[in-house]
């Protein structure tokens, strides 16, 4: 072969590993563009996160990582418990300034409470975007719990805590599932599921993340359930037919009287002058012989007492439907039985706010949610 067709060989074979290369290098390029915002470089997209997380760590406490429980601490500041709850407790180790709390609100109206949920942060060197952050979302959903979970991303543009955007790109992101309800708390197999399921995104969003040790959290939920059934109280009031079943229509009357509403067939509501729920009242049949009339003491705001709501309420059903007010074991309940309650009820309510529960506030709502 002459050396001009050698010459020309070499040649060609640079041209292709030059295209090559120029198309790897091209490919890389466009690679890093599509992953920015606005078509920004990468540079100024991480000049604006770190920016982003500078302004918000200084307008803001350290983010908590394991809650505890406890009472309001003296020290707290009283603008942190009024943006959280307006008599809900949090630790003062783990306090968010106002600011931070208002902006959990916005996220899907869920605020993060030190004594209900396990809170877990995931920050990322790297912007993620919004469809990364809805699949994680997607995720937890498939784990099915029994307990409530929750995400939220920190939207730098809006400074602010939202639910995630599938075309927004986000710094860092907050998922959090609630420890225990009246119904369930969280056991060790769900504790798990839940912490490998925080740990594969985390890998899927590039995040630091150091899990808590499983045995802490379920520790930690079998002492709020446990505090949970300590004021765990419903007072029911029976009334008891003296003749023949009532008809739904005479029921539905005596229960609009009594300011009731029915909120689904068979379950009458009274709610009281905020509109909160206060008493309810089940319907078993078509044709009752028997109504249960029940006030949930740790649901019911206990200002203005509710004692006296629940008697005056089956006093005035009882004589429209010709009925006698009886307990569990049919023995006639008296008007004079109300005194032997309040007293009662008067020193739950103290207990309850002395560890942190007070009736009726979106904690005592979510921690006693059917």
């Amino acid at each position: 072969m002459s050396e001009l067709r050698w010459t020309l060989l070499i040649v060609a074979a640079v041209l292709l590993v030059a295209l090559y290369l120029y198309g790897r290098w091209q490919e890389h390029k466009a690679r890093d563009g599509a992953k920015l915002d606005d078509g920004d470089d990468s540079k100024s997209r991480s000049a604006e996160v770190a920016t982003a997380r500078a302004e918000r760590q200084s307008r803001q406490a350290p983010l908590r990582i394991e809650p505890t429980m406890g009472p309001v601490p003296a020290s707290d500041p009283p603008e942190v418990a009024n943006a959280l709850d307006s008599q809900d407790p949090i630790d003062d180790d783990l306090t968010h300034n106002a600011a931070f709390a208002s902006s959990l609100a916005s996220a899907g109206g869920w605020v993060e409470d030190a004594l209900l949920d396990l809170m877990l942060e995931l920050r990322c060197v790297h912007a993620f975007d919004g469809v990364a952050a809805l699949e994680a979302r997607a995720q937890l959903d498939r784990l099915a719990l029994p307990l409530p979970t929750h995400l939220t991303v920190w939207d730098s543009k809006l400074a602010r805590w939202s639910p995630p955007d599938r075309f927004g790109f986000y710094s860092e992101m907050l998922i959090a599932v609630q420890l225990a309800t009246r119904r369930a708390r969280l056991e060790e197999i769900d504790a798990t599921r839940f912490i490998s399921a925080v740990q594969q995104i985390a890998v899927s969003i590039d995040a630091d993340f150091d899990p808590p040790e499983v045995s802490h959290i379920v520790r930690r939920a079998a002492e709020l359930d446990e505090l949970c059934a300590r004021f765990d109280v419903q007072i029911t009031l029976t009334l008891e037919a003296q003749a023949d079943a009532w008809s739904a229509a005479v029921v539905n009357v005596a229960a609009t009287e009594a300011q009731m509403a029915q909120i689904e067939p068979g379950h009458w509501q009274r709610s009281d002058s905020q509109n909160r729920p206060l008493l309810s009242m089940t319907v078993p049949a078509p044709a009752p012989t028997r109504l249960a009339i029940t006030l949930d003491v740790p649901r019911v705001s206990a200002n203005p007492p509710p004692v006296s709501a629940l008697f005056a309420t089956a006093s005035q059903i009882a004589v429209r439907l010709g009925a006698r007010v009886v307990d569990d074991n049919g023995r006639t309940v008296e008007s004079a039985a109300q005194s032997g309650i309040e007293p009662e009820l008067e020193k739950l309510t103290a207990e309850m706010r002395a560890a942190g529960i007070e009736p009726g506030s979106r904690r005592a709502l979510r921690l006693y949610t059917d």
